[in-house]
């Protein structure tokens, strides 16, 4: 059997690539295969973690929803008015839609224009003529769309936007991760749609007209419908209502694996805080900020992580409100390596100088190409939780958190990545 390290010698090394001018470093060095901590520097205070939470989202969901399930995103038609039909855009959830055909990335996985040509197939088919409105439906969350936790630029610097149960490329119109956030993330989506809707029914000759405005569903009638949630299953859980018309045409997302790993290699706000309240729909808690917090914390207490302490108060780490352990995250890391469904958690967190928030960082070191973390950054925060494989192949479980840090955080940043260094090159017996 591969040896561990020895805690003796691993624990000089440790305090010493730990050191930061100011502030404090908590740390928790766990074996990957015993879960015996190897190293204790102020485990188990609770600190603010920044977006590590986003390792215990991650845990959270694929336990309750399971690695496989997919978000559905469905059009409905229904009569509207003497000579019109209403296209009504169930919002399920998924809010790394994409604007065209369906694709083979998990960001733009399920399309907006697939879903588009399908609906305009399904009203050929039902001989369907004269105008055509777009409704949107996305009356499945709870409470506020910000965080009051959450500093008053959070938004308006792009790190979030309006957390509603669907959006296009994780809050934005495109892709590229440099594009600012949408204001409205959820209309946009229904807008592409409509677009693309008018676009086929011309292409296919329709004698369709499509009403330029594309509105939401009254609030009235939306929470008058029974939630799907009601009597479904975590398979098929759904954020919205089901509306009392005819399905037409629907789109499916990339498996909850696959949007993790993309949330924990982007650190994506949106598709987390979008996460939180599904799987707390599927627990049958509230689509809210709170109710999201909560059930990850049931979830990792169920799952036998010792919550003592924990304070969670959203799904991303925004808030320098969260309180979670250095001992916490490793116990919930291991938790997610010793079970097969829950283990995207820990296989999806970027490379070390290869993938993601990772890709400048340990370049070049023994953790490059090794270290798999997720990366946090705050104001005053610099955190990095992860696994690595020791020089003798030995996979530890380590989680770094500096709090109350000054100024650019390049000190902390280097700290907690030299922690990380210190592991890779280490047979410490």
């Amino acid at each position: 059997m591969v040896p561990s390290p020895d805690p003796e010698i691993l624990e000089p090394l440790l305090d010493e690539a730990l050191t930061v001018q100011d502030g404090s470093v908590f740390a928790a060095v766990r074996d990957g295969l015993t879960g015996e901590l190897l190293y204790d520097q102020g485990a188990d205070t609770a600190a603010v973690p920044a977006s590590a939470v986003k390792v215990l989202t991650a845990v959270a969901a694929l336990e309750v929803l399971g690695p496989d399930h997919r978000y559905t995103t469905t059009a409905v038609g229904m009569p509207a008015g003497p000579e019109g039909t209403a296209v009504v855009l169930e919002a399920g959830g998924d809010v790394m839609l994409g604007t065209g055909a369906n694709a083979d990335e998990a960001n733009g996985r399920a399309g907006l224009g697939t879903l588009a040509l399908r609906t305009a197939e399904a009203l050929q088919a039902e001989g369907t003529t004269g105008t055509v409105s777009v409704q949107l439906d996305d009356s499945g969350y709870e409470g506020p769309t910000a965080s009051p936790d959450w500093s008053s630029d959070i938004v308006t610097s792009g790190n979030a936007s309006a957390v509603q149960p669907m959006a296009t490329y994780g809050g934005r119109a495109v892709p590229s991760r440099d594009t600012d956030r949408l204001h409205d993330p959820a209309l946009y989506a229904a807008e592409v749609f409509r677009d693309q809707l008018a676009a086929h029914t011309q292409t296919l000759g329709l004698d369709i007209t499509l009403a330029a405005e594309t509105s939401r569903v009254p609030v009235e009638s939306a929470a008058a419908e029974p939630t799907s949630t009601e009597s479904a299953s975590a398979e098929s859980v759904s954020p919205a209502p089901a509306s009392p018309g005819t399905e037409l045409a629907s789109v499916q997302s990339a498996p909850l694996s696959e949007q993790m790993a993309y949330m924990l290699q982007t650190s994506d706000n949106q598709v987390a805080e979008a996460t939180g309240r599904n799987l707390a729909l599927a627990a049958g808690g509230p689509a809210s900020f709170a109710g999201a917090a909560q059930t990850i914390e049931e979830t990792l207490a169920e799952l036998e992580v010792d919550t003592t302490g924990m304070a969670l108060v959203d799904a991303s780490g925004l808030s320098g409100k969260n309180l979670v352990s250095a001992a916490q995250l490793t116990a919930a890391m291991q938790v997610a390596t010793t079970a097969p469904d829950l283990e995207a958690a820990v296989t999806g967190l970027p490379v070390a100088g290869e993938q993601g928030t990772l890709e400048q960082r340990m370049v070049g070191t023994d953790a490059a190409g090794n270290a798999q973390a997720k990366t946090g950054t705050l104001s005053s925060v610099a955190s990095l939780s992860g696994t690595v494989q020791t020089e003798d192949g030995r996979t530890l479980l380590f989680s770094f958190v500096a709090n109350n840090q000054p100024g650019v955080l390049t000190n902390a940043r280097f700290a907690v990545d030299r922690g990380a260094v210190v592991l890779a090159g280490c047979g410490c017996r």
